[in-house]
């Protein structure tokens, strides 16, 4: 396999790039947000901004191809100047991909994709519809128990609450609740039902994916794939990327799916530090990149190991 010769660096001499950060189903996290911050020496961060649950409830019609609208549109309004960087996270990878597709027509070229943790097949994006069975009453009381000793009794009861909401016999409440959006509720509940309400209405924007994931031109720009170990063992080390990113690199980081954000941020900071350093250079040719020439092979991807 190739290995992976990071440099870290960006030239001194040149203004630095635009990355633009797209968040997962539940929106902005400012736990992800943080990664900007992290990366200020190397790019200049901005946020993409999702439509708030009470807008996408007024728009039944609201679909993938429109999410990608957006988010192109506000990148193109930052009028970025040179190769941008894209990095998603859990679903916002996703978005970030097909953005990257949309680049090009919009006459912007994109010199680095990141992809944080998410798999090109996730979980529950069946483009059939089908779903999981539903939990009983005492399996949420478990969950829910077990989640309170955990200390994250708050977001669990807004995962529940969130799912009945959007049910369609809770429905009419949910209209009412939207209706009133800045209602104080206790704790971090209220941020966490928003970010859940957020999830249910993003859910079928992942069977829209499915349909045309197969389809998808796979893109050239230096990809890089920074997972856990928290997949299925079954899957490849690129999680299904490679027929999507011809020159794709997997970075393996410690922690879990959500720790990767948290308690893992500064292994991912720095990994990712290295990585858009390497890809501007690539860009740049001011020094010799990875070798990607083999990219585009489930067998032959690029896998490096991250360790701070």
């Amino acid at each position: 396999m190739p290995k992976l010769s990071w440099s870290g660096t960006v030239r001194p001499d040149l203004p630095l790039p635009h990355l633009f950060l797209f968040p997962g189903m539940g929106g902005y996290d400012p736990d992800f947000c943080r990664l900007g911050a992290l990366c200020a020496k190397e790019a200049k961060a901005a946020v993409i901004i999702y439509p708030h649950w009470t807008e996408l409830l007024r728009r039944p019609d609201f679909n993938l191809e429109a999410l990608v609208s957006l988010a192109a549109a506000q990148i193109v309004a930052c009028s970025p100047v040179g190769p941008i960087l894209l990095a998603g996270y859990s679903f916002g990878g996703i978005v970030a991909f097909a953005v990257a597709q949309r680049m090009r027509g919009l006459g912007l070229v994109v010199g680095f994709l990141g992809l944080l943790d998410i798999e090109a097949r996730p979980g529950n994006d069946d483009a059939t519809g089908a779903t999981r069975p539903a939990m009983t009453r005492a399996q949420e009381l478990v969950g829910f128990l077990a989640a309170v000793r955990r200390g994250e009794g708050a977001g669990r009861m807004a995962y529940v609450v969130s799912r009945r909401l959007v049910s369609p016999r809770w429905k009419p409440l949910l209209r009412l609740y939207s209706r009133i959006p800045r209602w104080t509720l206790p704790g971090k509940f209220g941020n966490y039902l928003d970010r859940d309400l957020l999830f249910w209405h993003f859910r079928p924007l992942l069977r829209q994916w499915a349909a045309v994931r197969d389809a998808a031109s796979p893109i050239d720009a230096a990809s890089f794939l920074f997972r856990t170990t928290q997949h299925d063992a079954a899957l490849p080390d690129h999680l299904g990327w490679a027929s999507l990113c011809r020159r794709l690199m997997v970075v393996r980081l410690p922690g879990t799916h959500l720790s990767l954000v948290g308690a893992c941020l500064p292994q991912l900071g720095a990994a990712f530090r290295q990585a858009i350093g390497d890809a501007q250079a690539s860009v740049q040719n001011a020094e010799q990149g990875p070798d990607f020439s083999a990219a585009g092979s489930p067998d032959l991807v690029g896998v490096a190991a991250h360790r701070c």
